[in-house]
């Protein structure tokens, strides 16, 4: 009685009272980070250093009281195998350093994280939200980001917002909005929707961006760009690892000492490569729920299934260009050697080859003199229509290619396999890659086969778009010709070993589909006229290719890197640019073989030339 008398009278409760209650705040604190513990979906790793996701989120414990730990500090200050307390209280200058090297890791991080033996681990944090409510925050740490950027040490999280303000009320109710940190801010889906996957009811599926560590709703393929972390494409598709990780709360009431480190958690390097810095130097570590309003989109952008040609292009070209930063950064005379040494060898080819003048042979009306290209821009200017139409064949059978995808993944029982590979697995992307070459790729050939067709044609020979491209289909030999090329070429852009034996080909046999439409056997017809001047047909044939396909890749790219366009829109964008360049490509072949004949011995001319066959 006395005790509730006091209590009555000062408005406090007495200790044992305080006890209780701040115990039950603790229990249900835990109890709230229990319930809604993540499962993290890391990709699978077979073998050591292979495909997959070889770091999954641990405890920062296991660094301390290592050797090959070093905290560095300004003034060359040094700790060897620091702990908790050697952390506390430091900030800007310092940095953790773990053994490796950030830009070339090697197996030198996994193995690392191999001898850690870490227990999974995520760090819980609940605090309340700025404006109401509760956020219940999951910290991920990461020895080693390697993706795009790379360094060493790795932040991440995500935030599940409760509408009540208390933990207890919090476990009778369910969160209303998720959010999951990206490269550029976060993606938020509503809780009970369709986009957050959960288990038993209350644990939510955290799929990790291969190397970026950044976490998705799902797995699938995604693209990404960010002036912090560089730009890429994240990979979350299966097979994956469930990994359930241990839960610690960081508790406000005796936060761990490594909690007030303000410095960055891996070694020093330039730009996006450094170290990163705590959980505590973040925006949603104070204000969850300015965060979410600020930074939060719903919805992140996932790649176009089975890929297209811009952003395949895009994904390949930003993983091989990181790679060249990496050791750049690392070892600047390699790269700087390496790049004067590409310079010259151009400027030999292009002093070599001399961009072959057009020698115009005498079964031909003239065309206006001047080098290939040029000589191959006045032929499109005399009938521009006709190349356009002819031009549009490639980027209506894109659309043609995406109906039919559509069509046969929904409507008929190729949908249901789709659903049991994933249209994000390695089958169901092949799948449907297939699906868009046996649409787009006939079309393409059958267009450019159409352009040499106009342009052996006098301008007064005007015949109508149908019958050129029937004409062109019925030219089976030509067409194929065309496919087993660009074959070949996407092989070479793939495979730097078959690089060599790529670029024989390509000069052997760069007029076999012009040579294809005249001769019987247009490979054989190809290496005869090809025959001494095979330098400078590799050159002419890749100014072919440039113009053809690295022009329009490389327009669609720089709309993906400089907007916020939709695939849609940037693919739209790259197939206009191919009205154009795809006929000037074919006419620019047309030439060569032409200029190839003129220069052949008579015997050569007429081996190469079957007059009546195609």
């Amino acid at each position: 009685m006395v005790a509730v008398a006091w209590s009555a009278a000062t408005g406090t409760l007495p200790v044992a009272a305080q006890d209780d209650d701040e115990h039950a705040d603790r229990a249900a604190e835990h109890a709230l980070a229990e319930a809604y513990a993540p499962v993290v979906m890391v990709r699978a790793q077979t073998e050591r250093c292979g495909d997959g996701e070889p770091f999954v989120p641990i405890a920062v414990d296991a660094l301390w009281d290592r050797d090959d730990v070093v905290l560095r500090g300004p003034d060359g200050a040094v700790v060897v195998g620091p702990d908790a307390d050697d952390l506390a209280g430091k900030g800007d200058g310092w940095h953790l350093d773990l053994p490796g090297n950030a830009l070339r890791p090697g197996c030198a991080y996994e193995r690392f994280a191999d001898e850690l033996d870490g227990v999974p681990t995520v760090y819980a944090r609940i605090l309340p939200a700025d404006g109401g409510g509760l956020a219940l925050q999951y910290w991920f740490f990461y020895v080693y980001n390697d993706w795009n950027d790379r360094h060493e040490g790795d932040w991440e999280m995500i935030q599940l917002s409760f509408d009540v303000a208390d933990p207890g009320a919090a476990l009778l109710t369910a969160p209303r909005v998720v959010a999951y940190a990206q490269h550029e801010g976060a993606e938020l889906a509503d809780w009970g929707g369709d986009t957050v996957q959960v288990v038993n009811g209350t644990h939510p599926l955290v799929f990790p961006g291969e190397g970026s560590h950044a976490a998705y709703f799902r797995a699938d393929e995604w693209f990404g760009k960010s002036a912090q972390s560089g730009f890429g494409c994240d990979d979350t598709s299966p097979p994956h690892t469930a990994i359930r990780p241990a839960v610690v709360l960081l508790d406000g009431r005796s936060p761990p000492a490594w909690l007030d480190f303000t410095g960055r958690w891996g070694e020093r390097q330039p730009s996006f490569n450094n170290g990163p810095t705590g959980p505590n130097t973040k925006t949603q570590w104070d204000t969850p729920r300015s965060w979410v309003d600020d930074e939060g989109r719903s919805g992140a952008v996932a790649l176009p299934a089975g890929g297209s040609a811009v952003t395949d292009a895009f994904c390949g070209l930003t993983e091989r260009a990181s790679s060249v930063m990496f050791r750049a950064v690392d070892q600047p005379w390699v790269v700087g050697g390496g790049a004067m040494l590409l310079t010259l060898l151009a400027i030999t080819l292009v002093r070599r080859t001399r961009w072959a003048p057009v020698v115009v042979p005498p079964v031909r009306d003239p065309i206006a003199g001047g080098q290939i290209v040029r000589s191959a821009w006045h032929v499109l200017r005399r009938q521009p229509v006709r190349f356009l139409q002819l031009g549009a064949i490639v980027p209506l059978a894109g659309a043609v290619a995406t109906v039919v995808q559509a069509v046969l993944f929904r409507i008929t029982g190729v949908g249901a396999l789709e659903r049991v590979l994933g249209r994000e697995s390695v089958f169901g992307g092949l799948l449907a890659t297939s699906i868009g070459f046996a649409v787009i790729a006939p079309a393409a050939a059958a267009a450019s086969v159409a352009a040499m067709e106009v342009s052996r044609q006098p301008d007064s020979h005007r015949p109508r778009l149908r019958e050129l491209v029937a004409d062109a289909m019925s030219r089976r030999r030509a067409v194929g010709t065309q496919l087993v090329i660009a074959a070949v070429l996407a092989v070479g852009f793939l495979s730097v070993v078959l690089l060599p034996f790529g670029l024989w080909w390509q000069a052997r046999f760069s007029v076999a589909v012009p040579a294809a439409i005249d001769s019987p056997r247009p490979w054989d017809a190809s290496a005869r006229l090809t025959r001494g001047h095979r330098v400078r047909a590799l050159g002419i044939t890749w100014t072919a290719v440039s113009i053809g396909v690295v022009v329009p890749l490389a327009l669609g790219l720089g709309v993906l890197l400089l907007s916020d366009a939709s695939f849609t829109f940037v693919n739209l964008i790259a197939g206009i640019a191919g009205l154009f360049t795809v006929p000037l490509a074919a006419v620019v072949t047309q030439l060569q073989y032409d200029d190839l004949r003129s220069r052949a011995t008579p015997d050569t001319r007429t081996t190469a030339r079957v007059e009546g066959s195609g």
